[in-house]
């Protein structure tokens, strides 16, 4: 009997998770073995913890890859980043790193493997039914309109143009924040669609060309303003999306994007020294950009400096402006001796976040937890603290507040919120109000620099845009 259609498509999807999986695990025990033999550790234990938090960040996304499981990988996006914020620079030799002691180095190592290690049993432990609620599962629009966002994604360029390179959009503008969330979130959700598209091989090559302009467009429009984290986070997803429905590695993607990254990485400081000493606000026209860009590339292409004087390679200053390991390290230095836990303190103004401004326009700032950590830490004083953000990521908040008690807490707490929304979703259509959510976490699991109360106030906001507009529009069009 010939095989059917289904299980011609199941053997090949098997076939390409094998060969995924093989890929990751090639790739893990290559980073293991490259850091192992050129890290600046001198200590074999602080080398193995290294080791150890690299294998626990990868082991969700290896696990997903070879066993093939229905849910969208968010917790296994979420878990990947421990590689590059924790393992690498800690790895790597991080000049903010290796000026600690071993001892608090070992101890914010196992302070990462606590969390990591109570993630991922919550993650396992945790059970739970599929939603079966329409208003949470069914999808938001028809097909016939999913088919449509290369519209969306052309909407969002256009929008990215006159916002940075017209005055149509004053930046001071009152309804200009409600109108960027908007775009932000119709370009996130057409870009993964685009993505998850292309991944199943259901793009014709015209929509790929247009698909692949507009991206490029867009990552252009937002690198241009010296902030790459908004390009990063979009082209990251379109790029998982795309991996997730195919089950491929994007190999000439990743040829091409990394080491670009890399350059603009490490000339965007010499960049901002130029053209942020009168004002933040970088006001270019079409025509600069070529220029501005060629600029841009070559200070990249420099050498950069370390502290000392030397030379570092421009891999390993992308490493060290992804660390949040230090901070790790800064707090297992000072808490809970000579500064005692605090017990919370940064977490209290989370429930007020929920109020709209509207109805509370005194109500605590989400940005106010990261100057209470820098300001307990000595990093900031309380003026310097309203102009400037230190990325201390949620991982340093938990431990500033509970020690290892918090760190452990964090992570069975993040375990378990991915798993319950995976377990809600598995019978959930991909554009449904619990698959956009999924979409969104995914999308703010590189979001790790940010304390709790700005990262949770920015997903919601971003929810309410991504899944309520839809809602809405279903709702009024009578296609629910």
């Amino acid at each position: 009997m010939d095989p059917t259609p289904d299980t011609l498509a199941d053997t090949s999807r098997k076939r390409s998770n094998q060969m995924l999986f093989r890929a990751a695990a090639a790739g893990l025990l290559a980073a293991c073995l490259y850091f192992s033999f050129t890290t600046h550790l001198q200590d074999p234990v602080e080398i193995g913890l290294g080791l150890a938090i690299m294998v626990m960040a990868a082991w969700p996304a290896m696990r997903w890859a070879r066993a093939d499981h229905a849910h969208f990988p968010a917790f296994e996006i979420f878990m990947l980043t421990g590689i590059s914020f924790y393992a690498i620079p800690m790895l790597s030799g991080h000049e903010n790193v290796i000026s600690f002691t071993e001892r608090t180095i070992t101890g914010a190592a196992l302070t990462m493997l606590i969390f990591q290690g109570s993630a991922n049993i919550a993650f396992l432990a945790t059970r739970g039914q599929p939603a079966r609620d329409p208003l949470l599962t069914a999808q938001l629009l028809p097909q016939r309109i999913l088919m449509q966002t290369q519209t969306g994604l052309l909407l969002n360029t256009l929008y990215l143009y006159f916002a940075n390179y017209t005055t149509l959009i004053p930046a001071d503008w009152t309804a200009a924040p409600i109108l960027h969330a908007a775009f932000a979130g119709l370009g996130i959700i057409c870009a993964f669609i685009q993505a998850r598209l292309w991944g199943e091989g259901r793009l014709t090559w015209t929509a790929k060309v247009i698909c692949g302009i507009n991206l490029a467009l867009q990552l252009i429009f937002l690198f241009s303003g010296l902030y790459l984290n908004g390009g990063i986070s979009l082209l990251a997803l379109f790029l998982i999306s795309y991996v997730t429905a195919s089950h491929r590695l994007p190999v000439l993607a990743l040829i091409v994007c990394l080491p670009v990254l890399a350059v603009l990485h490490n000339g965007k400081a010499a960049m901002r020294v130029l053209y942020w000493r009168e004002s933040q606000d970088v006001r270019l026209s079409l025509s600069d950009l070529p220029g501005y860009f060629s600029q841009w590339i070559r200070l990249g292409l420099r050498p950069p400096t370390s502290d000392d004087g030397g030379k570092k390679s421009l891999a390993t200053n992308l490493m060290d402006r992804a660390s949040l390991f230090q901070m790790l390290c800064l707090t297992n230095e000072r808490i809970p001796d000579p500064l005692p836990y605090l017990n919370g303190e940064t977490y209290m103004d989370i429930p007020a976040q929920i109020i709209p401004r509207a109805l509370w326009p005194n109500k605590p700032s989400p940005h106010l937890s990261n100057s209470r950590l820098a300001i307990y830490l000595g990093l900031e004083t309380t003026e310097s603290a309203e102009s400037v953000s230190i990325a201390f990521g949620f991982i340093a908040e938990a431990y500033t507040n509970f020690g290892l008690f918090g760190a452990a807490m964090l992570g069975a707490l993040m375990g378990w919120t991915f798993k319950r929304l995976a377990l809600l979703g598995l019978n959930a259509a991909p554009f449904s109000a619990l698959g956009l959510l999924t979409i969104l976490l995914a999308a703010w699991s590189f979001q790790v620099e940010l304390v709790m109360a700005t990262w949770l106030i920015s997903l919601f906001q971003a929810a309410v845009v991504v899944i309520g507009v839809p809602l809405a529009i279903a709702k009024f069009f009578g296609w629910r």
